[in-house]
């Protein structure tokens, strides 16, 4: 175990501090408190991260000390100690927004070397779209404004969440907005477990329909290694990130009631699960099932039309969620 001293910068449009404020472990510090070198660092950090440091220059930082094995536990404990500060502190400042940055830097208070907080992980990017010729094509798009059904309007209601959860900067509230984007497609009541529609379109076909799956399509699934694994663990996990949702809502849990390890991984379940399920409901569409309760009916022939689905069942799916699982 290590000793690190975390710091990060608190939001553009939080505060700035004219001193050293601190609330049992955490330090809140004003921007004066950089030294040169650590300056150097959180800029750094700021391009990086595709941010403008000129733009936090003058904002609080946030710094804590923690021990842990590695740099990436360090971070992950720290946040979820600010987290519970930044939740008290925010009352007293309505205005501002109560939330840390990406930038920031990490020092081992043992060999004394100090790095920048730097992303790994995908960050979305412009896309350049090909000229098409001065006539406008109709397109999927067109397709779904030109219907007025049960299914296009669930389609549409769950577009709505998956963007949203595109944008949201918490792993809980993606999780927990990936969840509402497959609710709106296929959740017929309260009672309604949507846990079985999200399982075949993972890749793991389930429950008296799964008969109707050619074995052909079953014994290809099968021949990945870990495949029987995940069908076993995908009903606990599903179960589990269904019980996070509720617990999140109606018992107020937050994102440091659960370990990093778990939120990547129910993140990752459902970034599959909402993408695989609106894709189904848009064949579904294109093939003129109006309801879902229709769609439900036609899962299995729906679930073999996908071509590509070993592929993505064996090279995304499995792989990533081995990945995460392997990571930590």
């Amino acid at each position: 175990m290590y000793k690190f001293l975390v710091l990060k910068i608190l939001d553009s449009s939080s505060i700035s501090l004219p001193s050293t404020q601190i609330y049992g472990r955490v330090e809140f510090r004003s921007s004066k408190s950089d030294s040169q070198f650590e300056t150097e660092i959180l800029k750094q950090s700021a391009f990086n991260n595709r941010s403008n440091f000129d733009a936090y220059s003058i904002c609080a930082r946030i710094a804590t000390i923690v021990e842990a094995n590695n740099i990436d536990e360090a971070v992950n404990i720290a946040d979820n100690i600010f987290s519970e500060i930044l939740d008290l502190k925010s009352v007293e400042f309505a205005i501002s927004s109560f939330k840390i940055s990406d930038i920031g830097f990490i020092k081992n208070l043992d060999s004394g070397i100090i790095e920048p907080i730097i992303l790994n992980e995908f960050r979305p990017s412009i896309s350049f779209v090909v000229w098409q010729g001065n006539i406008q094509r109709k397109d999927f798009t067109n397709q779904i404004l030109s219907l007025n059904n049960e299914l296009s309007k669930r389609y549409q209601r769950s577009l709505h969440w998956s963007r949203n959860s595109k944008h949201e900067s918490s792993i809980q509230l993606q999780t927990l907005f990936y969840w509402f984007a497959v609710e709106a497609l296929v959740k017929e009541s309260e009672n309604d477990n949507i846990g079985g529609v999200i399982r075949w379109f993972l890749g793991f076909p389930n429950g008296k329909n799964r008969h109707d799956v050619s074995t052909q399509v079953l014994n290809n699934l099968n021949k990945h290694p870990r495949y029987d694994y995940w069908n076993k663990e995908i009903i606990d996990l599903v179960e589990k990130i269904r019980t996070f949702r509720n617990d999140s809502i109606h018992s107020g849990f937050r994102s440091t009631d659960f370990s990093k390890k778990e939120l990547k991984l129910y993140n990752q379940i459902m970034v599959f699960s909402a993408s695989r399920c609106q894709a189904a409901v848009a064949t579904a569409l294109i093939s003129g099932i109006n309801t879902v309760s229709e769609f439900k009916e036609y899962i299995p022939t729906i679930f073999e039309a996908n071509e590509n689905i070993i592929n993505d069942v064996h090279g995304n799916i499995i792989y990533s969620l081995n990945e995460i699982k392997n990571a930590f």
